[in-house]
């Protein structure tokens, strides 16, 4: 077999695997990109060189001199490959990868040289696949629809993993279903499967209609599956990036009639969102009629209540804080289960706590009674951290969102978000906020961001409890705490700036994993983890970069 066609399949078998290991795994993400790292390589030795070393050294004891032979051959292909990356036609690539440039720079800036180190390794992919890439290019029309069904195949395998983990029950939350990767990463990828899907189907090609039958009942699975599990980002961030494409779609073609329709169109889904939301807000925070001047002093056992009437917090609609009999209360529970009431349950939450929500969601008393009303289910559910009777009656979406409108309520109250996602997000954009204040201009440096949000912690005094006193949780707000205003509109710059010059706004792959990719850093450190920072480098240097990728759109 010739050469080029060995480093040809090499090239396709890197790439796939990289294609199947997005969902599953890590290590494997980084052998595709060694393994491109060997066709980069490969491919920069000339035939030239191979055919005079054999000319030149006929007898079998040459075979000893292969060794050093290898290694100039290996330098003469880096100076090659590296010549051909920095050529000003290949500028988009190398403006893409300063912004590993950009976190070098910030090791002026850094105390923390540990962390630094640290970050830079992640963020490796960011330098290494715009490189790769972008110099190593095989790809073509079959090449490149093949690698999108390997990869709309691994997540829809991904989704089939998690719905079996999802049928045994065997969770306390719905975000660990995802076994392999943050959910919020294996949503984003659902997310750019469904609409890669949605392309091939709708676009004018030589798929036939039966494998388009296909695809469309798995795009449409990956969307239920969004919602089963209640992925609360990859789900709207999927509705946002539709809304998006299908309006700028829309507006490109020609006929008024299909524009008002389709927008038309877009606010109803909205406004039916919107109620629905609203709706479970207002169940969140409906309370039963009460008469305080009526409330029992005893429990049924002569002991006496406990009634916080200063405390809000509801459950179910009715008060947490109304007779609560707390000796009795411990006694029944241990009674009933071999987890203390004084410990905790399945989740790490305290389980006095959950089942005082338990009891009250059910409309019990929490006394000795209302836990003889509890059925051996109920006292598994608690055990698991299960709070409320409403997480076992509703879906999973309901649920979720339920629990934020909760989240928000208990944070108007005691201004504490630990332990609650949504509203921890408050309390890292504002501490995000004071220190690019403090450091406006060149920020705090590569690795000392960490150390930044300690100390403000610390300086604020804020509520939130160690374990959960965390970073950004913004992508743009974190570089602009680690590199400043310049380092922000450098990043904005590497991302925008070669995708217009090589004009792939107009790519219907690349628009709607911009979209998504965007929008995910408006609510998550992106590029903070190997599984975020390597979907992002390849897709973008995938989509973007290959010289020999014949225009699929």
């Amino acid at each position: 077999m010739e050469a080029k066609k060995i480093l040809l399949w090499l090239y396709y078998f890197a790439i796939g695997l990289m294609m199947i290991s997005l969902p599953f795994s890590g290590y494997y993400m980084s052998v595709s990109q060694f393994l491109l790292v060997g066709v980069f390589i490969l491919q920069g030795i000339k035939k030239q060189e191979y055919d005079d070393y054999f000319k030149r050294f006929k007898k079998p004891v040459s075979i000893l001199l292969f060794v050093p032979f290898g290694i100039s051959w290996i330098f003469k292909s880096l100076g090659r490959k590296f010549r051909e990356f920095f050529h000003r036609e290949n500028a988009p690539a190398w403006i893409f990868a300063s912004i590993y440039l950009l976190h070098l720079i910030g090791l002026l800036f850094t105390t923390d040289f540990d962390y630094a180190l640290h970050d830079l390794r992640i963020k490796l992919p960011i330098l290494l696949l715009p490189l790769l890439l972008s110099t190593t290019s095989f790809l073509d029309r079959k090449g490149f629809r093949f690698l999108m069904y390997l990869f709309t195949a691994a997540v829809f395998t991904g989704t089939l993993i998690s719905m079996g983990f999802y049928l045994t029950g065997n969770y306390s939350d719905s975000r660990d279903l995802s076994k392999f990767i943050s959910h919020i990463r294996f949503s984003l990828l659902i997310d750019m499967a469904i609409f890669i899907l949605a392309y091939m189907i709708l676009k004018k090609s030589d798929i036939p209609r039966w494998p388009k039958a296909v695809m469309a009942v798995i795009a449409l699975w990956m969307i239920a599956f969004l919602a089963i599990a209640a992925f609360m980002t990859g789900l709207v961030i999927f509705f946002i990036t539709a809304a998006l494409l299908i309006f700028y779609i829309v507006l490109v073609k020609q006929g008024m009639i299909l524009k008002i329709i389709t927008i038309a169109g877009i606010l109803i889904l909205f406004i039916i969102a919107v109620f629905y939301i609203r709706g479970i807000g207002k169940a969140v925070s409906h309370i039963d009629p009460v008469d305080f001047n009526s409330l029992e002093r005893t429990t049924k056992l002569g002991n006496p209540y406990w009634h916080d009437l200063t405390n809000p917090q509801v459950e179910n609609g009715n008060y947490v804080w109304h007779y609560v009999a707390t000796d009795e209360l411990r006694a029944a529970w241990n009674n009933r289960s071999h987890y203390e009431f004084e410990g905790k349950d399945k989740a790490g939450q305290e389980i006095r706590y959950t089942l005082i929500r338990f009891l009250t969601s059910k409309g019990y008393r929490k006394d000795a009674e209302g836990v003889s009303k509890m059925t051996d289910q109920e006292v598994a559910l608690v055990e698991d951290g299960v709070a409320s009777i409403i997480y076992v009656h509703k879906s999973n979406l309901y649920v979720r969102i339920y629990k934020i409108f909760w989240e928000y309520n208990r944070y108007q109250v005691t201004h504490n978000a630990s332990g609650h996602s949504v509203m921890q997000r408050l309390e890292f954009w504002k501490t995000s906020r004071a220190i690019i204040k403090a450091n406006w201009l060149t920020g705090v440096g590569t690795g000392d961001l960490e150390k930044a949000f300690q100390e403000e912690y610390n300086k604020s005094g804020s509520l939130l409890e160690k374990e959960f006193r965390w970073r950004s949780h913004n992508q743009f707000l974190a570089i602009t705490a680690t590199f400043g205003i310049i380092g922000l509109a450098w990043f904005l710059f590497s991302l925008i700036f070669p995708a217009i010059r090589l004009s792939k706004f107009h790519d219907f792959y690349f628009l709607s994993f911009f979209i998504i990719i965007m929008l995910s850093m408006l609510t998550e450190d992106t590029l903070e983890t190997q599984a975020g920072v390597t979907v992002f480098a390849f897709f973008y240097s995938f989509y973007v970069f290959p010289k020999k990728f014949i225009d699929i759109v």
